[in-house]
């Protein structure tokens, strides 16, 4: 590829390239204007520049791929007469051509192909310890996105950020995190975390029609106020943790050692099994066993309390260690023990962490391109016991759940019950409830009412301030409405 001798303006380049090839100098001049939208060659950085030639240029240009990479090499050719020499050699690199190439093989092959290449490249702002990007950015979430972008080639480009070498992958997340709390303008003004927060709460709260979004404009206020917490509000989570820093006994079927069920039945009053509780005929963790809720009495399970030693007979006990296995990442298994993860250790020597990951988990993750039906039902029950003057009885709860999702869409693909479905949720979230002791069980309205202790409450809002802040991974589709399928699957 040649080059000229000083660097040309985008006038001078394309009036070159336009003696040069007329149809290659309207190729490059059409490309730069979707690239720049207008804004000229001042405006290109590098992640634009991938992110069109890997993804804008095969899916939205109508041409053929040999007629994309043939758009790629007039760009190319532009950018370089202009002095742009690194950037055209991006238009044209194999692994650009690669990339246009897979979409000619499918859609999704190509975008698979666009997204690794986007995961390696060193222009991309990593996800930080202080903010996890969407994948469906709003405005500022996208500016600010562009911003570190910026940041990051400029340190590049200065020799600051050397690629490749020892550590640079840290310092990269360093510099991120450092522009995401700098001021936006000058001293004392917000920052682009604090602007992609007040985003996400606004589309967490405006994001659907109907019932949710009601509830969640009256929650917001409430979500912003610093709770009022004991020493330890979150004491069966740190004692869980705390054994697990010096390795939890498993039995030899990897269930919590009979010595240290007695010992956590007898700390937290675990003796009984509360109204609800299953049999245990599944193992550790499982989703089966968690909601196959609603038939055991209170009066059996008290008549076999000094009896029980065994993980599944106390399944408060049980439901916590799998919400820390398997939803908070904070213990796995390692031979017969259960032994910290790298966020277990953060979780177990800071209680501010342990209180964000610990009453996320109430909720749970939705991180897949669909809305998640038990995510859903758990959020929107916490939404009314929050909102509640008082307990909430168990018929008002799921009477109200089954009109709020029958509403907005959700039905069940196998035919089974919808309202079956959410009294199974509703069974899930009160035993997690009940393994983070934030129930307050006398004060409920019946025996599978729902009442939250002022700790509890404190949970529920921190639950959902974690939710509305998530990443967004998936995009509302027209009119923001969503109908999915309920992904429901009868446990017996």
């Amino acid at each position: 590829m040649g080059q000229t001798g000083r660097m040309m303006t985008e006038a001078e380049a394309l009036q070159t390239l336009a003696r040069e090839d007329p149809a290659v100098a309207e190729d490059a001049k059409a490309a730069l204007r979707w690239l720049t939208s207008g804004g000229g060659l001042e405006v290109i950085s590098l992640l634009r520049l991938q992110e069109f030639l890997w993804c804008v240029l095969p899916t939205s240009w109508p041409a053929s791929s040999s007629g994309h990479v043939a758009v790629a090499r007039a760009l190319a050719r532009l950018l370089t007469l202009a002095g742009m020499e690194r950037y055209g050699d991006v238009c044209a690199s194999e692994q650009t051509e690669r990339i246009i190439a897979a979409y000619a093989e499918g859609h999704d092959h190509g975008v698979a192909a666009y997204s690794k290449a986007l995961a390696t490249s060193h222009a991309a702002p990593p996800d930080t310890d202080l903010l996890a990007w969407s994948s469906a950015m709003g405005q500022q979430e996208r500016a600010a996105y562009d911003a570190c972008a910026a940041a990051i080639e400029l340190a590049v480009v200065a020799g600051d950020l050397r690629v490749g070498v020892s550590g640079w992958k840290t310092k990269r997340a360093g510099l991120v995190e450092r522009w995401l709390t700098r001021p936006t303008r000058e001293p004392g003004t917000d920052t682009w975390l604090s602007r992609i927060s007040a985003e996400r709460i606004d589309e967490w709260a405006h994001g659907h029609p109907g019932e949710r979004a009601q509830m969640a404009r009256r929650v917001v206020p409430r979500l912003l106020e610093p709770p009022v917490l004991p020493g330890e509000p979150l004491p069966t989570l740190r004692w869980l943790l705390h054994h697990a820093d010096a390795g939890l006994r498993l039995t030899a079927r990897h269930y919590i050692a009979p010595a240290l069920v007695g010992e956590a039945a007898g700390m937290f009053g675990w003796g009984t099994a509360p109204v609800g509780a299953p049999g245990g005929a599944n193992g550790p963790g499982t989703a089966s066993a968690a909601s196959t809720a609603g038939t055991a009495s209170a009066g059996s399970a008290a008549s076999t309390a000094g009896k029980r030693h065994q993980e599944l007979d106390v399944y408060p006990l049980h439901t916590l260690r799998g919400l820390a296995q398997h939803e908070m990442g904070a213990v796995r298994r390692s031979g017969t023990s259960l032994v910290l993860t790298k966020t277990g250790r953060l979780m177990a020597d800071d209680a501010a962490v342990r209180w964000h990951i610990g009453t996320a988990a109430l909720i749970g993750p939705d991180d897949g391109p669909d809305p998640d039906f038990t995510v859903a039902v758990r959020e929107a029950a916490l939404l009314i016991a929050t909102l509640h003057d008082g307990p909430v009885g168990y018929e008002e709860l799921t009477s109200r759940l089954t009109e709020l999702h029958a509403a907005e869409g959700w039905t069940s693909r196998s035919g089974s019950s919808l309202a079956g479905a959410i009294r199974a949720e509703v069974h899930v979230l009160r035993h997690r409830l009940r393994a983070l002791q934030l129930l307050d069980e006398p004060m409920a309205a019946g025996p599978l009412g729902l009442a939250l202790t002022g700790t509890g409450t404190a949970a529920a809002l921190s639950a959902l301030l974690a939710r509305a802040l998530r990443p967004r991974r998936h995009q509302q589709l027209e009119a923001r409405r969503y109908v999915v399928y309920l992904r429901y699957r009868s446990r017996e």
